[in-house]
């Protein structure tokens, strides 16, 4: 069956979904799920959109669980993946300007009310400014450097989504981008709420489960990936190294 326009649709059919819009060269992943099913796309006119793996996140200076950098060899494994394959890698983090007058009031509080430092205030330890463009703690952390490559788009956002006020959407359309792999922290925070724009922008999203992880409870997870499923086919880096391994 077919769902969408003449030059923007979808084929399902089987349990295998086919987003490629026609495309003479596709790839093929297998999803998550209580069913079998498979979906296609075109990989020139997808984006590997990887999230908030910072220091600010992920560093063990500020006392965070290894959850986080726990996702660095599935995270690394599906940047190589998205590389042979042709996919576009883009990194989403927060970057905020000094002055941090983009910034609504509520977000403010909602970061301070904890009692840890506020965005753009200074960290323990001498570990400057949170969340500044340029510090510490907006920096990519060192174990993904070694796959970050300085023509990969750096996307800095101001917001829990990587969509609001940021360079995100026009750097994928001016790509021709139509089908997004995500991953990053946290699952059910910047990563869904990442999701949720995209899918409102109309872009088709993959969640790479095994590249994502929160620190809130499982309940709350597990009800994100319940919200997400309209949203988002799930799948692994796993299948995407096979995709890739097939495409060679």
């Amino acid at each position: 069956m077919r769902f969408g326009n003449r030059a923007n649709y979808w084929i399902v059919e089987d349990g295998h979904f086919d987003v490629s819009r026609g495309a003479e060269q596709t790839a093929t992943i297998e999803l998550e799920g209580e069913e079998k099913q498979t979906l296609s796309f075109d990989p020139k006119r997808s984006a590997f959109v990887v999230v908030d793996m910072q220091n600010y996140f992920c560093s063990p200076l500020l006392g965070r669980p290894e959850g986080a950098l726990k996702l660095v060899p599935a995270i690394v494994s599906a940047v190589a993946s998205c590389r042979a394959l042709g996919i576009m890698v883009v990194w989403v983090n927060w970057g905020h300007r000094p002055g941090i007058d983009n910034v609504p009031p509520s977000l403010l509080y909602a970061w301070q009310r904890s009692g840890r430092p506020g965005i753009g205030q200074p960290l323990p330890d001498d570990l400057g400014l949170t969340l500044v463009k340029g510090s510490w703690s907006a920096a990519l952390i060192d174990e993904l450097m070694e796959v970050y490559e300085e023509t990969d788009p750096w996307v800095d956002k101001y917001r829990i989504s990587g969509f609001p006020g940021t360079t995100l959407d026009a750097v994928l359309r001016a790509n021709g981008i139509q089908t997004l792999f995500h991953a990053g922290v946290n699952t059910d925070q910047c990563v869904m709420d990442t999701i949720h724009d995209a899918a409102f922008l109309g872009y088709d999203n993959v969640l790479l489960q095994d590249c994502t992880a929160t620190t809130s409870p499982p309940y709350v997870l597990e009800g994100s990936l319940y919200n997400m499923r309209s949203k988002a086919f799930t799948s692994t880096s796993v299948s995407l190294k096979e995709a890739a391994l097939l495409n060679i």
